[in-house]
């Protein structure tokens, strides 16, 4: 996604930033901090100091890939420790980042949610039949159509459309290794009946579309109240993205964002998330499938896979090509 505010403001200091703390003023410290970081930043746009930054970041991009790839394969019982690692390191430097960007407020999404649930149900519950379940349905539904909604991209010199790509495809991953590997599931296996393994491997149309909407409904509830009700003011007055701005004002075209904008101002943030779990729901039908054949769970996350390097093939030759040189010659050091 785009368009985020790149700028910082001074009316962006938190009340919390200010408080004084005997003989030293935080919000000073962090402004001295601020200008040190921003002037290192600006020695280092040059155009040679640029390339060489995007070629290095392609690079560990393509080894990245390389090693998912192979770890994917040759020990998919452990494949869940890399998603772990790489999540730990992705998501912080995202929250940092989008901190300066104003699109923090962007980590309070589903699909955030639905990779912190994840985590808990690896590290936390591995014993879990409904969280192994909910998290099958939320990794093969919302997430992995995320990458065809969203138009996730395989470009690997870009920090950010890899997190976003990790975001909905790595969680569809280890959902697999979790449901088509026993071996995986094996590291579990000794510390249970046989009563509860087969509790683990059955799921309903129950197990994989209503159950897994009650963690939404706890999600959507603290959304609708975090982002329309506590934060409303703040977040109009500071100009902070969120996924509900994105959907709407920033693509008023999309039916989405058409029927959102037609209902009054008051009821919009209703209507769009009656959108977002019509949608949610919709993408939770399909799981049953995958659930039952691997081949067709297989297959559905080649094809998205393959949506994502095409959307990346089209990003790289439609637009990066065009646009990359030119952005060169703009860089000046300040």
């Amino acid at each position: 996604m785009t368009g985020w505010p790149g700028h910082e403001r001074d009316d962006d200091v938190d009340d919390w930033e200010k408080v004084d703390f005997g003989e030293f003023e935080i919000m000073l410290f962090k402004q001295h901090v601020r200008e040190l970081v921003k002037r290192q930043v600006n020695q280092q746009k040059t155009p040679q100091r640029t390339l060489l930054r995007d070629k290095i970041a392609f690079v560990l991009g393509s080894i990245g890939a390389m090693l998912s790839a192979y770890w994917l394969g040759a020990s998919p019982e452990t494949f869940y420790r890399l998603y772990t690692g790489a999540a730990v390191v992705l998501f912080l430097l995202r929250w940092l980042i989008y901190q300066t960007k104003g699109a923090h407020y962007y980590l309070l999404d589903l699909c955030y949610a639905c990779n912190l649930l994840m985590l808990v149900h690896l590290w936390v519950f591995p014993h879990s039949a409904f969280l192994h379940k909910v998290n099958f349905a939320y990794a093969a539904g919302p997430l992995a159509w995320s990458v065809v909604a969203f138009r996730n991209s395989l470009v690997f010199h870009s920090l950010d459309k890899v997190t976003s790509l990790f975001l909905h495809w790595f969680p569809a991953c280890v959902a697999w290794t979790e449901r088509w590997h026993p071996q995986v599931t094996g590291r579990e296996s000794g510390r249970r009946s046989a009563e509860a393994m087969r509790e683990w491997e059955h799921a309903s149309w129950k197990d994989l579309v209503l159950l897994p909407l009650l963690p939404y409904l706890v999600w959507a509830l603290i959304y609708y109240a975090k982002v329309f009700v506590i934060s409303r003011e703040k977040i109009q007055k500071r100009g902070y993205e969120t996924l509900f701005k994105y959907m709407t004002v920033n693509n008023a075209r999309t039916t989405i964002g058409r029927s959102v904008l037609s209902v009054p101002k008051r009821w919009q943030p209703l209507v769009y998330m009656a959108w977002h779990m019509g949608l949610t729901t919709m993408t939770l039908v399909l799981t049953k499938l995958w659930w039952s054949c691997k081949s067709a769970h297989t297959l559905f996350l080649m094809f998205v896979l393959t949506v994502s390097a095409w959307n990346g093939a089209c990003f790289y030759f439609n637009f990066f090509a065009h646009r990359y040189v030119s952005s060169l010659q703009n860089i000046k050091p300040e």
